[in-house]
């Protein structure tokens, strides 16, 4: 290790330098403080074994521009003194210097306090190094979450997309980089389509790992296990599955045995505009709202049971009509819970009301609007909870 030694005293210098030559260190020699203050910039060291009273700059001075510098790594200040005292040694330390050794001191003793001068720099070296790798591997970790993320977006619909006479909005504000909240909307036939907004229990990435397995078994298809459509004889198409029944063979396919309770409450329902009606099941999640036109609000069925928490549920479906010009609203409950400043939650109510104020406004501009009174409540830019708004528009045909 080299070791700068700081002394105004050549012999005193070149005794401690033979020493230290002779335990197998690399001696560097400043005649005083701003020699070796200006060789530390050049090149810092790891060890300073330095006089306290020298000219020019004393190595209490030395200590405190080594304190305040930026240097790469830690440097082990060895002050070296003919002051006794407590008031000397709380000076030294209050500058910052690491040890002491009295004059006249013996060099074995030297050589003990050299050593564990050495162990500390190692043991710095180490955390280091630790924290090098750490930081190395959360890196990695961001770089997978982020991937995650884009993949868990990538499962939501199009901005603007337009479906069987359905315009859709949303927001997807996760508390995280990945949340449990999944939506989405997909055309079964020329008239009907399925929609869904749910919410996996708890953060992070095990609830989103749920949340994309469970996008995956509700989008659309013919396949003998296949959730939304079943495969009805030779018939084109297969039979589209009624709500209520998607709600209740979830729930048979969710049980979780373990001790990790793991559940999701969600939405589930299909729009058919030739009928002019949407048909609604419910798992425990925070009731939908219709907008009218004449920007009445008007509650959709009640919460029921979440999907995974208890077997043999039975769900309910409930059938509304569903005009050109309505509005349906899906939301989770980090909307009606997301609390502002004071520790007061925004709640239904107030939703409601806001809801109601954005009848003469674009469905888009309605959910965006809604985001900036929710951040305005919060008065933060980050939420506690994953929040998620999911509207459908009926269009005119």
């Amino acid at each position: 290790m080299r070791v700068l030694i700081v002394d105004d005293e050549p012999v005193n210098r070149l005794v401690l330098a033979r020493k230290l030559q002779q335990w197998g260190h690399e001696p560097v020699q400043a005649c005083d403080g701003a020699q070796a203050w200006a060789m530390i910039q050049a090149e810092p060291f790891r060890m300073v074994v330095t006089d306290w009273m020298m000219p020019e700059m004393d190595g209490l001075e030395l200590t405190r521009r080594i304190r305040a510098s930026p240097l790469a790594g830690y440097t082990y200040v060895l002050l070296v003194t003919a002051r006794s005292g407590v008031e000397a040694l709380v000076e030294g330390i209050e500058a910052g210097a690491d040890d002491f050794v009295a004059k006249p001191f013996q060099i074995e003793e030297l050589r003990a306090r050299i050593r564990a001068g050495e162990r500390v720099l190692q043991l710095e070296s180490d955390l280091a190094e630790h924290n090098r790798r750490l930081s190395e591997a959360n890196a990695s970790a961001r770089r997978d979450l982020e991937a995650a993320a884009e993949m868990q977006k990538a499962l939501l619909p199009p901005p603007g997309q337009e479906l069987a006479q359905l315009g859709a909005a949303w927001r997807f504000l996760p508390a995280s980089l990945v949340a449990g909240d999944v939506f989405n909307v997909h055309a079964l036939d020329e008239h009907r389509s399925s929609f869904y907004l749910l919410d996996v229990a708890g953060h992070g990435v095990p609830s989103a790992m749920l949340s994309f397995t469970l996008s995956k078994l509700l989008a659309p298809t013919q396949a003998v296990d296949g959730l939304v459509k079943r495969p009805l004889g030779d018939a084109p198409g297969g039979e589209i599955t009624p709500p209520a029944d998607v709600l209740r063979e979830l729930n048979r396919r969710f049980q979780d045995d373990s001790s990790a309770l793991k559940y999701f409450t969600m939405v589930y329902g299909i729009v058919d505009t030739a009928r002019d009606v949407v048909t609604i099941a419910q798992a425990g999640h925070p009731t939908p709202l219709l907008l009218r036109p004449s920007g009445e609000v008007v509650r959709l069925g009640d919460s029921g049971f979440p999907v995974g928490m208890l077997p043999n549920v039975e769900f309910e479906q409930h059938e509304h009509a569903f005009l050109p010009g309505d509005r349906l609203f899906l939301y989770s409950d980090g909307v009606t819970e997301c609390a502002g400043s004071a520790r007061v939650i925004y709640g239904l109510s107030r939703l409601e009301s806001f809801l109601a104020s954005q009848a003469g406004t674009s469905v888009g501009q309605a959910v965006g609007e809604l985001e900036l009174d929710l951040r305005r409540w919060r008065e933060s830019a980050e939420f506690a909870d994953d929040v998620t708004v999911f509207a459908l528009e009926r269009r005119a045909a």
